[in-house]
């Protein structure tokens, strides 16, 4: 892979040999006819004049044979709506070829930096070879503007999916917005996708735009699609079909630009067949189909998560710990993890705070405890205890772990602050505290 420069006045060429002393460069003769050849390029360093190509048949190019290729342009002279319309037709910058040398070295490298980390496996992490050969697949989808729809159970990775898909488009530099359908009620739900004029109701002081404005030029993820209240639905599907929105209100349509990712964890064919989900808006959006594993169905990627959580969650809270114990991953390997890579991190997050020595051991999981995975023991079986007792062990040692802070507490317990504050008051009354 290399840095890829076409400079057909040579302006940049001092620019090319500096960076060659450290990465990969090649010169192109011949932008329009090299670049397609070009074997998986990491960014295109381009001249704009006029007497080449435009900036829009160079994003074309792009666009077509390296999606998601970040490109930087520069020109002799270039105006400020030239440069924006540039930029929102995907180009990474856009600046004229008299900036400082050192800039756009920083510039070049601070592009090459992103598209690795994006390209890599921190823009989603997997082991799993069917998952990294859907990756791969949907690598050139990304640059499309088609909508996608990702299903999956809850704890899958589905928004980590869509926030990749727009990392690797040619989009990655707009905006990434996204709400959840199930958290709102249908009124407060529709002025928040679709905005208000002023006085479009009681309490509407000013305008405000809603989430699909807000995400022009960029990507719009609707999280939970499936809970999305039919009337909603239609006005989603005038989106999807006239790429223009209602603000509430509004006297007419304003137009948009994005691209929209879909999300359930139910089986969305059965919810339009029980007449809860419009068949012609799911077929809209059913245009890239995708379909997400639980963990249990990708085992490489359980003790491989593992050890990236916990690298994360060390490095946070100040821990030297320096992996698991053979009986945690033995648990790990026992396993199916419903809540699947959600609960997977959360419990090494637990364990981490929890962890008394170099290594993570089964007491630091609470695996004894409701809140846990439990594995079979040939050795006979502990007394069984009042779970209720179990439970304010595991709250305590929780709240010990966070210096009392509740709100972490109640995180790594995986409930709310106020079941949390509800359990202690009902502690206290029992004499339990």
């Amino acid at each position: 892979m290399a840095i890829v420069f076409w400079t057909p006045s040579g302006r940049l060429r001092e620019l090319a040999e500096d960076l060659a002393r450290e990465h990969s460069v090649r010169l192109l003769s011949d932008l329009l006819a090299d670049l397609p050849r070009e074997d998986s390029p990491e960014i295109l360093v381009a001249e704009v004049s006029g007497e080449g190509p435009s900036f829009r048949q160079i994003l074309d190019v792009v666009r077509h044979h390296h999606p998601g290729l970040p490109v930087l342009l520069l020109a002799e002279r270039a105006g400020v709506e030239e440069a924006v319309e540039a930029i929102r037709a995907g180009a990474y910058d856009f600046r004229l070829l008299s900036t400082d040398r050192d800039l756009l070295r920083k510039l070049i490298l601070a592009a090459l930096e992103e598209r690795r980390l994006l390209s890599g496996e921190e823009g989603f992490l997997t082991r799993d070879p069917a998952l990294r050969a859907l990756l791969e697949r949907l690598r050139p989808v990304a640059a499309s503007p088609a909508p996608v729809l990702i299903v999956g159970e809850s704890g899958t990775g589905k928004e980590v999916l869509a926030r990749w898909l727009h990392q690797v488009s040619p989009r990655a530099r707009g905006p990434f917005v996204a709400i959840n359908c199930a958290a709102l009620p249908e009124a407060l739900l529709e002025s928040e996708l679709f905005g208000y004029e002023k006085g479009a109701f009681s309490g509407a002081l000013t305008r405000k735009k809603g989430k699909f404005e807000l995400a022009d030029g960029g990507t719009i993820l609707l999280d939970e699609i499936t809970e999305m209240p039919l009337p909603l639905q239609a006005k989603l599907l005038r989106v999807l079909q006239e790429g223009e929105v209602d603000r509430l209100g509004g006297a007419y349509p304003v137009k948009v630009d994005v691209r929209v990712i879909a999300t359930t964890n139910r089986e969305i064919e059965e919810e339009v067949r029980a007449g809860r989900f419009r068949e012609d808006l799911y077929f809209r959006l059913n245009v890239i189909p995708v379909r997400l594993p639980p963990l249990r169905e990708r085992r490489a990627d359980i003790p491989y998560l593992a050890e990236h959580f916990l690298r994360e969650f060390a490095r946070r809270y100040g821990k030297e710990i320096r992996g698991f114990s053979r009986e945690v991953l033995e648990i790990f390997e026992g396993y199916d993890f419903p809540g699947n890579v959600r609960e997977l991190k959360n419990l090494v997050e637990r364990a981490v705070l929890l962890a008394r020595g170099p290594e993570i051991t089964p007491e630091d999981l609470l695996w004894e405890s409701p809140l846990s995975p439990t594995v079979p023991r040939e050795e006979s079986p502990p007394p069984i205890r009042p779970l209720r007792e179990l439970e304010k062990e595991a709250i305590l040692a929780a709240l010990k772990a966070c210096g009392g802070n509740r709100t972490r507490a109640a995180e790594i317990l995986g409930i709310s602050v106020r079941t949390l504050r509800n359990k202690l008051k009902a502690f206290r009354a029992q004499g339990l505290l």
